[in-house]
Order: C-alpha cells, then structure tokens, then sequence
C-alpha cells in the first residue's frame, strides 16, 4: 500500500531504485506499479473487458496471453461464451480463486515494471499459485515482482524472502537459508509440511 502511495509515508521511509517514493510524481510513480490486493473489484462486463481494463485496445492474443500466465485461460473456455462471458458485478459468478486470477491477468496485460501481488493468491490452491509464481520468474530478468503472502510452497520459490513478525522485518533470505536456520520462518515452513502430511 505504501510503495503506490495508497498509503502515505514520511519521506526517507520508501525508496525505489534510489529514489524516495515520495518525491516521485504519483503519476509516474503508478503508472509504474501494476497493483493487485486481496479482494480487487470485476465489473459487469465481458471477462474480456475486466481483463483489459487497463489497456481497452488490447487485442485478444495479448488478454489470451496473459490469462495463461495467470493460470485462467483453460478455465475461460469452459465459460459459456469463454472471453465473452459477462461476470456479473464485483465477479459475482466467478470464484473467488478465478476473481484474483482476472485481476492477475489485468495487471500482467498492463505490463509495468513493477508488479506487486498483496495477498492476491489467498484464494488460489498451493499448486496453481506456484505455477503462477513460476511464470512469473520468467519475467523478472524485465520486471520486479514483490509477493505478499502467507502461503509458504509458494513464498519458498521467491528469489528472496522477507519475513515479517508484528510489522517488523525478522528474518531476509532465500527459502533454502531461511530454513536451514532457527527462527520464525523454519517453525512456520515445519508447520506448513505437518499440515501436508495430515492432509
């Protein structure tokens, strides 16, 4: 919330290749930033059109392309009129997993540099969020993707791993560092692997 501004800061707090974020046009600052929360807003319309809500001109081989990398498209076409199919107001007649994947797939079509994903897997199973995160990785040679999340098989393929505790940064690394020593993230990965083997 506070790198697009959505949450204001002290200035020296936020920085973004060098540059305190609030000294940075907001404009420029967001137009940088695709942007995807927990809970975005579909609106009543085409998928098609949700999907290329940011870029309206974008033909379908683009809203096609990124619906793939979100890991929608092949549930697309089993829609009624597949792209075309209206959603309904806020998604109503999506799930709530499909609902964050459209709002992936708009911000992946807008193509900015910075993508970031607050909790915007929760309702998406382990395995798919996984996969996502590894279309993902094939991007960030051109972008920087900063996922926000409580799922740990998805948060261990991230190249680095900030893990927070009341607000405050504890632990910085990567999955196979962070878990090879004590501390917050190892107790929260062998909890993770318990629940799997329970399951």
């Amino acid at each position: 919330m506070a790198l697009p501004r959505l949450l204001e800061i002290d200035s020296h707090q936020l920085y973004l290749d060098g540059h305190d974020v609030t000294q940075i046009r907001l404009h420029d600052l967001r137009g940088a930033i695709a942007f995807v929360p927990q809970d975005s807003f579909l609106f009543s319309t085409t998928i098609k059109n949700n999907i290329r809500y940011g870029d309206p001109v974008a033909e379908q081989p683009e809203v096609k392309h990124a619906a793939k990398e979100a890991q929608l498209h092949s549930e697309i076409l089993n829609f009624p009129q597949q792209y075309k199919t209206t959603v309904g107001e806020r998604g109503i007649t999506l799930s709530g997993g499909q609902r964050q994947r459209s709002a992936l797939s708009r911000a992946l079509l807008v193509d900015a540099p910075i993508l970031v994903l607050d909790d915007a897997l929760s309702s998406v199973d382990n395995q798919t969020a996984t996969q996502i995160l590894s279309n993902l990785s094939n991007e960030t040679q051109r972008k920087t993707v900063i996922f926000v999340s409580h799922q740990m098989s998805a948060a261990a393929s991230c190249d680095r791993i900030l893990v927070m505790d009341q607000g405050r940064i504890v632990q910085s690394g990567t999955h196979d560092e962070l878990v090879s020593q004590p501390g917050l993230y190892q107790d929260l990965w062998n909890q993770h692997k318990l629940k799997e083997v329970l399951q």
